[in-house]
């Protein structure tokens, strides 16, 4: 029966050490990089997407997210004017399921078009629009108001 000797034995320990040694020393260097969890994107103050289509025989709603707090708020209005109006009509909103929301009828209003923005008046005298052009001045939002029947039969043939 052969002995161990110290010096095999300590050998074997030694490169076990170093082993351990280089990956706890260079462990950082393969890891992926992982976002900060408190990184968040800054989102609106105002946020309204248009509708894609309005049709000129049912109402629409048009509603507005708002990132300010609720007692921070003086006022929201929307401003709207068909291509029959003269100048735009202005109706404040109430916040309904967590949006200002307001419904446009195309019944009660004559036109084939509506243009419309929104305004938010803080207390503190601070006003927000949208939407806003390139050179930071309110340009409203132009939607047609379109004829269901000859919507969905265009649709319909361009899917065919």
């Amino acid at each position: 029966m052969k002995l161990r000797t110290f010096s095999s034995t300590n050998s074997c320990l030694m490169l076990y050490v170093i082993v351990v040694l280089f990956f706890i020393t260079h462990s950082n260097t393969h890891a992926i990089e992982i976002p900060d969890s408190t990184y968040r994107t800054k989102l609106p103050l105002l946020l309204h997407r248009p509708p894609k289509v309005m049709f000129d025989d049912r109402p629409t709603l048009l509603q507005l997210f708002v990132n300010i707090p609720d007692d921070s708020i003086k006022a929201v209005s929307i401003f709207y004017k068909t291509n029959e109006m003269s100048i735009f009509q202005e109706i404040q909103l109430d916040k309904i399921k967590g949006a200002f929301t307001y419904k446009f009828d195309p019944g009660k209003q004559e036109g084939k078009s509506l243009s419309y923005f929104f305004i938010v008046q803080q207390r503190e005298n601070a006003v927000h629009a949208t939407p806003l052009g390139d050179s930071g001045k309110i340009k409203p939002y132009n939607q047609p108001l379109v004829d269901a029947i000859e919507y969905y039969e265009k649709r319909l043939k361009s899917l065919q």
